[in-house]
C-alpha cells in the first residue's frame, strides 16, 4: 500500500508579511497627503474662475453692443463692484445674465479677486471695439492678473 505524504505545513505562508503591510500603508499615506494638500488650497482656483467670469461679462457687453448697434459698457466702480450699462443711460446698471443683482459685488460672492485699476469704464462701440486704445484691467490675481481688451478688434484675453 502506498502512503501519501502531505507536504510540511509548518512553514507555510498564507498571509502578508509585516514589511508588505507597512509598504502599502506608506504608499496610501503619501497619496492621501497629496490629495489633502490639493483640496485645501482653493485660492488659485477662485482667482482663475472669477477672472474668467469678469472676462465673460466683458464679452457679454461687447456682444450686446454689436447686437443692438449702440454702445454698451462695463463700469468698474471700485475694487469689488462693477456693472453693465447701456451708453444711452450709463447711470442705470443693467443686470448680467445669471447674476442676482444689477451690480456684481465680488466681496458678496466671497471672492478674493480685486480690480486694482478701478475706477475704470470699458465702452464697446457697435462694432465691438473699445476704441483707439487697448484697455488693460489690472487685478490682484497671482498668475495672469490682467485682462486686455485689444484696440480696434475688441479681442479679450
Amino acid at each position: 500500500m502506498k502512503k501519501i505524504v502531505k507536504g510540511d505545513t509548518t512553514g507555510a505562508k498564507d498571509g502578508f508579511t509585516m514589511i508588505e503591510l507597512v509598504a502599502v500603508l506608506l504608499i496610501v499615506a503619501i497619496l492621501a497627503a497629496f490629495a489633502v494638500a490639493r483640496m485645501a488650497d482653493t485660492a488659485s482656483y477662485d482667482y482663475r474662475s472669477r477672472l474668467e467670469v469678469v472676462k465673460n461679462h466683458l464679452r457679454y457687453a461687447q456682444s450686446r453692443a454689436m447686437a443692438s448697434g449702440r454702445e454698451w459698457g462695463v463700469r468698474f466702480n471700485s475694487e469689488t463692484t462693477y456693472y453693465l450699462f447701456d451708453n444711452a443711460d450709463p447711470a442705470t446698471p443693467v443686470p448680467f445674465l445669471g447674476e442676482n443683482g444689477s451690480v456684481v459685488d465680488l466681496a458678496d460672492e466671497n471672492s478674493r479677486l480685486r480690480i486694482s485699476s478701478a475706477p475704470l469704464t470699458v465702452l464697446f462701440d457697435p462694432y465691438g471695439s473699445p476704441g483707439d486704445e487697448t484697455v488693460t484691467i489690472v487685478t490682484n490675481a497671482p498668475e495672469g492678473g490682467t485682462i486686455n481688451v485689444t484696440k480696434h478688434t475688441g479681442y479679450i484675453q
